[in-house]
């Protein structure tokens, strides 16, 4: 009954919004979104990526599969929601990224962690990029940004880029406007040493 009720869920969600009228839609989901950028040298292969979903749908999701209602997704709990939240796999998680301009799609996307902080749903996802892209030389480009769903994928209010790592001080992330309707903006990152 559990899968059933969140799959309709998110199958409502899903589905129902490809019907709105693109001038009349509003987003159904918001989504805080952040990428985490390790910088421990120049080249990067993988960096991950934060989603806080909103309080309506966490606490929905939280009421379906906190099943102990103990305010924590444990064992089978949290094994199942991560098994619902697999199905915007076919979304390529929201992501967007170019690398010099050119779009680039990530070789493996997949939740690493799902938790509940201060009564939210919070995702955590490994990225994997399809080849290492040296910060040096090249601009890594990164947005979220929904095509389809009507999910409103915002920046965490202290950026859409986190940077950690030994070489991050060597590294700047430039915000810039996007041209397309579902991003909201991109952040251009290179890194100098």
């Amino acid at each position: 009954m559990t899968r059933f009720w969140l799959g309709l869920f998110v199958s409502t969600v899903l589905t129902s919004t490809l019907f709105v009228n693109q001038a009349m839609a509003h987003p159904h989901v918001w989504v805080d979104s952040q990428y985490d950028v390790t910088v421990e040298r120049a080249q990067i292969d993988h960096l991950e990526a934060t989603w806080g979903l909103d309080l309506f749908t966490s606490t929905s999701l939280i009421a379906e599969y906190d099943i102990n209602a103990d305010g924590a997704l444990t064992g089978q709990e949290k094994l199942d929601m991560i098994e619902v939240l697999t199905s915007f796999d076919k979304y390529g998680y929201f992501i967007k990224m170019k690398q010099d301009g050119v779009d680039m799609t990530p070789k493996d996307v997949r939740i690493l962690d799902v938790s509940i902080r201060d009564m939210m749903l919070w995702v955590r996802l490994g990225i994997d990029l399809p080849s290492s892209v040296n910060l040096e030389t090249t601009t890594l480009s990164l947005a979220f940004g929904d095509d389809e769903l009507y999910f409103a994928m915002e920046p965490l209010e202290e950026g859409l880029v986190r940077l950690s790592g030994a070489l991050s001080e060597a590294c700047t992330p430039v915000e810039r406007e996007a041209t397309e309707t579902s991003v909201a903006f991109w952040v251009d990152l290179t890194c100098r040493s």
